[in-house]
């Protein structure tokens, strides 16, 4: 049996030309004042290391975009980060995912139908999570009811 829910007002915050040799500091700086500003983070996604830098990726609630602004400040980024705002997460879960093939084409195949794009994904062990735009949501949950029930 495969669910999915739906998360509205998701933000995502990215940090992109992170020095590679502070990477873990920086990280864990951002992270501890989304803390103290009593942020929620959920969807995290870090890029592999390219050169010398990579990029951490993490959404959290519209509401809290102040929040993050803050912390942002705080941090004092090499680079302003880049900011997506009014996205809707879909958690789509089943445990056919531990064992099966072919769920995540699944997933894409409902993406390409609907014409929209990721613009974050994560996975678990039986479940993937994306976020895409508000507007591509009603048509993105269609094509996986179609295609999950």
């Amino acid at each position: 049996m495969t669910t999915i829910t739906l998360t509205e007002s998701v933000s995502i915050i990215t940090f992109a030309n992170i020095a590679y040799d502070s990477e873990s500091e920086f990280i864990c700086n951002v992270f501890s004042a989304a803390a103290r500003e009593n942020v929620v983070i959920d969807m995290i996604s870090k890029a592999p290391v390219s050169a010398d830098s990579t990029s951490i990726g993490f959404t959290f609630a519209d509401d809290d975009m102040p929040k993050m602004l803050k912390v942002s400040n705080e941090v004092k980024p090499k680079k302003p980060p880049m900011i997506n705002s009014g996205n809707v997460k879909f958690l789509i879960k089943s445990a056919e995912m531990v064992t099966g093939v072919g769920f995540a084409e699944s997933v894409f195949k409902a993406l390409t139908a609907a014409n929209a794009n990721p613009i974050l994904i994560t996975t678990a062990l039986d479940e993937i999570s994306v976020v895409v735009r508000e507007s591509d949501s009603t048509d993105f949950e269609k094509e996986l009811h179609k295609i999950f029930g």
